[in-house]
């Protein structure tokens, strides 16, 4: 089983969701979840961001 990463999905309309997931991919279909909206990019969030 891979680890969990820190993804922000950014959406067309501006606005960013954090999840954790595997994949980019994955990041993806749970921020689809929370946010109905075209998704623009997927970063990995790293620790410096982060705090």
């Amino acid at each position: 089983m891979a680890k969990h990463v820190p993804f922000r999905v950014h959406f067309e309309d501006g606005h960013k969701v954090d999840v954790d997931a595997e994949t980019a991919q994955d990041a993806s279909k749970k921020a689809l979840a929370r946010h109905d909206g075209i998704i623009r990019k997927v970063k990995v969030v790293r620790e410096s961001e982060a705090a």
